[in-house]
């Protein structure tokens, strides 16, 4: 599948997925920076990832970010 035949929900979870993956610390890298992360989702945008869903994504950052401070597991 490609474009608009991807179900937009699973359009929207691959955004959400790739950048709390990017800025999340794991075993094996660090966490980007949220900077560093935006500029590669913009990067992507219309390659990997539906332009229209990274748009709203991003619009919606500071609303996204606190949720997760709010539910960050403790480390």
């Amino acid at each position: 599948m490609a474009g608009t035949a991807i179900p937009q929900s699973a359009r929207i979870a691959a955004v959400a997925d790739v950048f709390d993956a990017l800025t999340s610390a794991r075993p094996y890298k660090e966490a980007w920076s949220i900077e560093r992360a935006v500029a590669y989702m913009q990067e992507q945008s219309g390659r990997h990832f539906d332009p229209e869903i990274v748009a709203i994504f991003l619009s919606s950052l500071d609303d996204i970010l606190g949720i997760r401070k709010r539910y960050r597991e403790p480390c």
